[in-house]
């Protein structure tokens, strides 16, 4: 279990972090989420399976007060051979005067990824697809230093741009943080270097679509390549330089909780009653 003082260490470093209640109440919402990423276990691989490990510390704390009177939560990473193969969001939020707790995760995995969970709610997660990233187009070569990496990725960043129309048919405009959520070196395999960069909603500090870099080394020389994550359930547009290069619309195959390959998946989990230190008199 994370102790409380690193629990506010995080929220401290966390960027953009919000502070919308008591330092008691932070610490246990913080230390409810943290236990809620910690009952999943990630495996890697089908011949030779390896358990994924999870950072403990949040790598970024947000909260939506436009959705479901107020959702409040963590991201946390689980890395294998040094690269981050899960991103995981846990939030809450007040519901009829209890607490649900909901999960949202997108693979990252290059191999077949099995999530496990300990006791708690019924539902489960089934990616049925590995995730490769693209090549960046156009992007320049990475650069030697890891100091002119970072500047290149946050550069390449801002060549994004992206939106959200949500159920109500509203448009929202996503800002891109201005440091990346995490960064990762001296990876094993042909990753030298990479970063995750969210894209949040104006309404709050919410992650939405989160940007995947990565400087790798191909035959062809040290190149650029990216992924973009969904983390919503709104339908989601990217530009790259004005051209529309990702989306992830809402329909039969696209769902509310889950899409096409299951590589995405949100679960409304487990009900529990308010916590003392969020109870309104």
């Amino acid at each position: 279990m994370m102790c409380s003082y690193l629990l506010a260490a995080a929220l401290l470093a966390a960027p953009d972090s919000p502070a919308p209640f008591e330092k008691a109440a932070l610490e246990r919402l913080q230390m409810l989420h943290h236990d809620e990423a910690a009952n999943w276990q990630m495996t890697v691989g089908d011949d030779d399976p390896t358990l994924a490990e999870l950072d403990p510390t949040p790598i970024y704390v947000w909260t939506n007060p436009t959705k479901s009177t107020g959702q409040y939560g963590a991201v946390y990473v689980w890395t294998w051979r040094r690269r981050p193969i899960v991103v995981g969001s846990v939030f809450s939020h007040p519901e009829n005067g209890r607490r649900l707790v909901c999960h949202e995760f997108h693979s990252l995995c290059p191999e077949p990824l099995h999530p496990r969970r300990g006791a708690g709610g019924e539902e489960t997660w089934e990616p049925k697809a590995v995730v490769a990233l693209e090549p960046l187009s156009d992007a320049p070569q990475p650069e030697e230093s890891a100091s002119r990496r970072l500047i290149q990725m946050r550069a390449l960043g801002r060549g994004f741009s992206a939106h959200s129309i949500d159920f109500g048919k509203q448009r929202w405009e996503l800002r891109l943080l201005t440091q990346p959520l995490y960064r990762y070196q001296q990876v094993d395999g042909d990753v030298i270097d990479g970063a995750l960069l969210a894209f949040v909603t104006s309404a709050g500090t919410d992650p939405e679509v989160i940007l995947a870099l990565e400087a790798r080394r191909t035959p062809k020389g040290e190149a650029w390549y990216y992924r973009l994550l969904r983390f919503s359930d709104s339908n989601l547009y990217v530009e790259r330089q004005g051209k529309e290069v990702w989306s992830s619309v809402r329909d039969q195959r696209n769902q509310f909780n889950f899409n096409p390959d299951h590589t995405y998946r949100l679960i409304r989990d487990t009900m529990i009653d308010e916590l003392p230190e969020l109870r309104k008199e």
